[in-house]
């Protein structure tokens, strides 16, 4: 991010330096002058000698005297007072009001601080370091490099602030977890027999970190921030981890299994790997446009339903039955069949919230 610099004129002369030259021009000594404006000598001489600011009162009394206007005065001892303050500061120099608004242009600083992720305090150069060890930067100015490459289903639109301080706090947080060396056979053998493993529901869900840990993955459960509109990612850490990360933006037990069961199809599908940066998926059952994208949807419809779903009867008997015949959770059925058929109402309220049990597992960041 570049930082547009302050260019300040070489020199500036107060509104005393100008009104010498008025009076010099017409002849009239100080004196003169004060009883003109009626006035106090010393009054102007302090304003001549740049030891008195013009007022509002003086630069109109100066306009009628000249025959100019007050703002030119005004203006004049304006243009003084901030050259004055400029001088002290280098040309790469930034004010504590510049800093400030520049960590907000890098990362969405209150909500961070809120959700503890780095500290709150006034000072502002421990702030800065603060925010680049999170983003894993040197400087403000750099991008961080994980976000650089990384894809997303609406590529259209820019990676935000918020994903970036998202990902960046689940990789923090991936960096703590201990877990096997990565085996991307392991992994595909999982994935295929993940929706049976947790087909009873939520309360299945705090085994996946550890299962997942086994095939040499991180699994990372944190909300997202205000604005991200995240569903999930796959991003790869520095000693080549790969870190599965999901936001549970809809609190529902099918879509964070269908998220997750998108982002493990990144990684044994190929789409991403340690030197090719970060995946961040923002509506992984929107419209698709990038094929990595919807070979990952298929192979997690396929690891749902092997051999294809071809009943889309939206009765109880036939979701009862499909939920069997592919050893799924019932919620399974009625997201696929919802998605489908466009019913996004369609039993919605037989579908199991995630977020308490993870909670109340201390998985949920």
């Amino acid at each position: 991010m570049t930082m547009a610099r302050i260019y300040t004129p070489a020199a500036v002369f107060s509104a005393g330096e100008y009104l010498r030259d008025e009076l010099d021009e017409r002849g009239w000594t100080v004196t003169e002058f004060a009883e003109i404006i009626g006035r106090p000598i010393q009054a102007v001489s302090e304003i001549l000698n740049g030891k008195k600011e013009i007022t509002t009162e003086t630069a109109i009394a100066f306009s009628e005297a000249f025959g100019t206007t007050p703002e030119l005065w005004l203006n004049l001892q304006t243009a003084y007072r901030l050259y004055e303050q400029r001088s002290d500061m280098s040309e790469e120099e930034f004010t504590p009001v510049a800093r400030r608004a520049r960590l907000r242009r890098v990362i969405p600083l209150t909500q961070v601080r809120s959700r503890g992720w780095i500290s709150e305090t006034d000072d502002l150069d421990e702030t800065e370091l603060a925010v680049c060890d999170l983003l894993e930067i040197n400087n403000l100015d750099d991008r961080p490099q994980f976000a650089v490459a990384a894809k997303r289903s609406n590529s259209v639109d820019p990676i935000t602030i918020e994903q970036v301080a998202w990902l960046a706090y689940v990789r923090r947080v991936a960096v703590s977890q201990s877990v096997a060396a990565f085996d991307i056979e392991e992994l595909r053998q999982l994935a295929e027999n993940l929706p049976y493993i947790v087909k009873d529901g939520p309360g299945e869900l705090p085994r996946l970190p550890t299962l997942l840990g086994e095939c040499g993955v991180c699994l990372v459960f944190a909300e997202g921030l205000r604005g991200g509109k995240l569903d999930g990612a796959v991003t790869f850490l520095p000693d080549g981890c790969p870190v599965i990360a999901l936001t549970t933006r809809h609190n529902r037990f099918d879509s964070l299994l269908f998220a997750l069961l998108h982002e493990c199809a990144h990684l044994t599908l190929g789409h991403i790997n340690a030197r090719s940066g970060s995946i961040i998926d923002d509506d992984l059952m929107g419209p698709q446009n990038d094929p990595d994208e919807v070979a990952a949807n298929n192979q997690a419809i396929s690891w749902l339903f092997p051999g294809g779903f071809d009943d889309w009867s939206t009765s109880v008997q036939t979701i009862g039955r499909a939920a069997l015949k592919y050893n799924v959770h019932p919620s399974v059925v009625i997201g696929h069949i919802q998605f489908k058929t466009k019913k996004f109402s369609l039993y919605r309220n037989q579908i199991p919230k995630v977020r308490p049990v993870l909670q109340d597992a201390g998985l949920l960041l």
